[in-house]
């Protein structure tokens, strides 16, 4: 007993679909589904405008109907696209996600300063602290209500 061919080519499909389904995903983010299209339709409508080629543009039609698997191909063109856009977003997720933590650590150490500065002489570092204060937006700040 052999597959068919014709079994074969649905099935090459389906797997082609489910990388841009993937690639849709990546591109959209964390959210509700409507949310990650949405997303996802911007980012290639931008990123790809197709001016010249107006039967080329991304819908967003086109990109829900990967997400719901219900494209029955996916062109090479779409798929090198989807791939830039995937690539591109996640790049932007990683530099985001080490900026949120060399942020959270200047925070962090600015605000050890000032509790340095307060035990050593509060009175003598006053504009440092409140300096430092500001600059870490309130963290560690005695008596701050909230």
């Amino acid at each position: 007993m052999g597959i068919s061919p014709a079994n074969t080519e649905s099935q090459k499909h389906m797997s082609d679909v489910a990388m841009a389904r993937d690639y849709v995903r990546d591109i959209g983010g964390k959210g509700a589904a409507s949310q990650i299209i949405s997303r996802a339709f911007d980012r290639l409508a931008d990123m790809f405008p197709h001016r010249e080629e107006p039967r080329n543009r991304w819908t967003e039609r086109r990109v829900r109907s990967f997400w719901n698997r219900e494209a029955a191909v996916v062109q090479f063109r779409e798929m090198v696209e989807l791939h830039r856009a995937a690539e591109q977003a996640k790049s932007e997720r990683k530099l985001l996600e080490q900026a949120r933590k060399e942020h959270a650590a200047f925070i962090e150490k600015t605000a050890s300063l000032a509790a340095l500065l307060e035990r050593q002489d509060e009175a003598f570092h006053s504009p440092q602290i409140e300096g430092l204060r500001g600059i870490c937006g309130g963290v560690g700040r005695a008596g701050t209500e909230g």
